[in-house]
């Protein structure tokens, strides 16, 4: 025969246990959710910044071409929008 008490303890276990098994199994997602989308912003920063320094590395590249064929430095900078001072220092 159960007791009013006895009941009570067993509705207090089960609703602990399912709390505590909900909890974990949340945990588990969220940390799998967050892993999803840590991952797949750090592929958008990759490329972007990949990207950027590929632009970068086409301008030097760019500028060092013109340069050895006798383009000044002004016109170097307006055709690539690098510094003056910057492409002084390319060889």
């Amino acid at each position: 025969m159960i007791t009013e008490r006895d009941y009570y303890n067993m509705l207090n276990t089960a609703k602990a246990d399912g709390l505590a098994e909900g909890e974990a199994k949340g945990e588990a997602k969220g940390r799998e959710e967050g892993r999803v989308e840590g991952r797949e912003e750090g592929r958008a920063e990759g490329l972007a910044e990949g990207e950027v320094k590929g632009r970068n590395e086409e301008k030097i590249r760019i500028a060092k071409a013109l340069k050895e064929n006798g383009v000044a430095d002004n016109i170097i900078a307006a055709t690539t929008g690098m510094p003056e001072e910057q492409i002084a220092t390319l060889e």
